[in-house]
């Protein structure tokens, strides 16, 4: 390329929409083509024609829509291919997901510019090296901090989406070069208690707001929750709450606007100098008219706000309730919620889930709460669009400032849509130091709330509209709380163990008959620990790991017992890093591990004599690997097997 040679627009380019996709396979010139989305999605047309040009620019200015400035000479014909492929790909796909994968695909094949594979990919071990070569950048970036794990393995997947595209037979050898990005996508599952003060607080805006519009209550508007009341007065600061002090223009103690004086008095307080008594007057005069306005007019724009704030708090109820995605929750239609509202016997929300192939969904909203809410939130639905007709159950509405002009219903984006209700009750409804509860912990909650109650992973996985695998790997983590109990319960078992095998081992028996983990005083009768919890391995007097979790075990704090049971932890110890099937032998073993510590702790504690005659046979075993000649056979027999290296 000529170093005069100019970045130009295009002539002659062609914008198609997505439903056209279908019709320009057979293009013969594919680099002249534009893609237009709506212009919800985005404004511009994704210049897809211009990446058969390996040399790009950017527009100076954002709004200039005449496509991407090119090297007309960097054209390379070989990639037409690449674009009829996309195009393909994008067929009957939704817009938000053509702009997504749009974007991936361009972040590479910027790269691959960059790098000067003008063929994009001249063979498969070109296109390897290319994949692994960028892979190994994104986990550069990664370790200097330059991007998250998220957006790293995004632009990955843009990567692998242009080689599957390109090589669809031999895609999985190129891939194989280079390692998938992994992120961890979860967020911890909420507490429970902060999910019931999520609850109360989204009930109490759903119900008090929606009632002061819809009865045309006189400012300020009070919700009352928790004990405490949050006073809204119409102007975009007069939110005043225990969480948040509002501008000394207004008395919320007292429901009204504050004097001259009292504005003076609290301006002073809170260290605003040199404040005039005429601008103090001026101030108190305008917000008792803009009070009266508001009062005046049932549609003023601060109530469409108050409302807004209302239906996304009911939004957040029926989210907590039916446990839907984000997508499919837009998706609720307002024939069926008056079908719900009507019928004595329907009672679900349908959507239609994407990602999985576009099968419809059902979400059960009950005949009870969920149904009330439901008859509640129709009542405000009506109120705000006040004869206007949507489609939707639940609708953007416009800005507040917008005041009574209704244009620009917009689809309802559940998770920017909630974000930005925690970020306007957060410091205000409740305290800004509780955690935000994204849809995504919503999710959780209900799938934790179904767990709990002992429903099979069948059962919740089928009410949450996933697939087991799902549930099981996003959805069923506990939360802080249960697992803090559940681990307390394990140890308070353990230690009822060996506080019982300390007791036991005081009391010699002549009946006692000697095992290979210590002695027993009731052979052939296996009895479960009281109190000792859930186990993997259970009593069991064919095996020596059982006697541990015996009744009738008993340890002697002398040299013989004790070598028994760390023989014992040593070849638990050497099974659990060498067994091919580390998550098996960790569920087995680890608690096995942790009960003979606790055992071998609490003979430890009888007395010093003791615990220097542990700490002898210990250094024998582990440190020498002198094994009792049972445990040294078991040893023996595994290393044949392969299990023990």
């Amino acid at each position: 390329m000529s170093s005069q040679e100019q970045f130009v627009h295009r002539d002659g380019t062609k914008i198609i929409k997505l439903s056209e996709v279908t019709k320009v396979f057979s293009e013969p010139e594919p680099e002249r083509l534009r893609l237009q989305l709506s212009k919800k999605v985005k404004k511009k047309p994704l210049d897809i024609g211009s990446f058969a040009y390996c040399v790009r620019g950017k527009n100076e200015k954002n709004y200039d829509d005449r496509g991407t400035p090119v090297v007309i000479s960097s054209f390379i014909e070989g990639r037409r291919e690449l674009i009829v492929r996309l195009l393909e790909f994008f067929a009957g796909m939704r817009e938000q997901s053509v702009l997504t994968w749009f974007i991936r695909a361009e972040h590479f094949v910027n790269w691959l510019d960059a790098k000067g594979y003008r063929e994009v990919f001249a063979t498969e071990v070109k296109a390897q090296e290319a994949y692994r070569d960028f892979t190994a950048l994104l986990i550069h970036r990664i370790h200097m901090q330059e991007i998250k794990p998220l957006t790293a393995s995004n632009y990955q997947d843009g990567a692998i989406k242009v080689i599957e595209l390109l090589y669809p037979e031999s895609c999985h050898y190129i891939l194989s070069g280079a390692v998938k990005i992994i992120f961890i996508k979860s967020s911890p599952a909420p507490s429970d208690a902060d999910v019931q003060l999520y609850k109360d607080v989204f009930l109490a805006i759903a119900q008090q707001c929606s009632e002061f519009v819809l009865n045309n209550k006189p400012y300020p508007c009070v919700v009352s929750t928790n004990g405490y009341e949050v006073v809204l007065f119409p102007s975009n600061h007069g939110v005043i709450g225990p969480f948040k002090k509002g501008p000394p223009v207004y008395n919320a103690a007292e429901r009204r606007i504050a004097t001259a004086e009292e504005y003076m008095e609290t301006a002073a307080r809170l260290g605003r100098q040199g404040v005039i008594k005429g601008n103090a007057v001026r101030t108190v005069r305008d917000a008792a008219a803009n009070l009266a306005a508001a009062n005046e007019d049932s549609r003023n724009w601060h109530r469409l706000a108050v409302a807004a704030l209302a239906a996304k708090a009911y939004a957040g109820l029926l989210l907590l309730i039916t446990g839907a995605s984000p997508t499919e929750f837009a998706q609720f239609n307002y024939k069926d919620a008056l079908e719900v509202e009507k019928s004595p016997l329907k009672k679900e929300l349908s959507a239609v889930k994407f990602r999985a192939g576009g099968i419809a969904t059902l979400y059960n909203i009950g005949r009870g709460n969920g149904l009330s809410l439901l008859k509640e939130y129709l009542k405000l639905r009506e109120w705000i669009l006040n004869g206007e007709s949507v489609d939707r159950l639940f609708f953007s509405m416009p800005e507040a400032k917008a005041r009574n002009n209704m244009k620009g219903l917009d689809d309802f984006r559940a998770t920017s849509a909630m974000k930005k209700f925690y970020g306007y009750i957060a410091g205000v409804f409740i305290d800004s130091k509780v955690p935000n509860l994204s849809v995504r912990k919503m999710r959780k909650h209900k799938s934790n709330v179904q767990h709990s109650a002992r429903l099979s992973p069948r059962t919740v996985a089928a009410s949450m509209n996933h697939t087991q695998a799902v549930n099981l790997s996003t959805y069923a983590e506990a939360t802080h709380e249960q697992q803090e109990a559940e681990y307390s319960r394990f140890w308070a078992s353990v230690r009822h163990a060996a506080a019982m095998v300390r007791e036991r081992s005081e009391k010699a028996s002549g009946e006692e008959i000697s095992t290979a983990a210590g002695h027993c005083d009731g052979f052939n009768l296996p009895t479960p620990l009281r109190d000792s919890g859930k186990s993997v391995i259970e009593p069991n007097c064919r095996t020596q790991y059982g006697c541990l979790y015996c009744v009738n075990y008993i340890c002697h704090s002398d040299e013989e017992d004790l070598h028994k049971l760390l023989s014992l932890q040593y070849v638990i110890n050497a099974v659990r890093k060498a067994s091919p099937d580390a998550v098996h032998a960790e569920a087995l073993y680890r608690e096995l591990s942790i009960r003979v510590e606790l055992i071998i702790e609490a003979l430890s504690d009888r007395s010093e004599l003791v615990r220097h005659m542990v700490e002898t046979v210990k250094s024998n075993v582990f440190k020498y690997g002198i094994l009792t000649p049972f445990w040294e056979n078991r040893l023996s027999r595994y290393e044949k097997l392969g299990v023990v290296f």
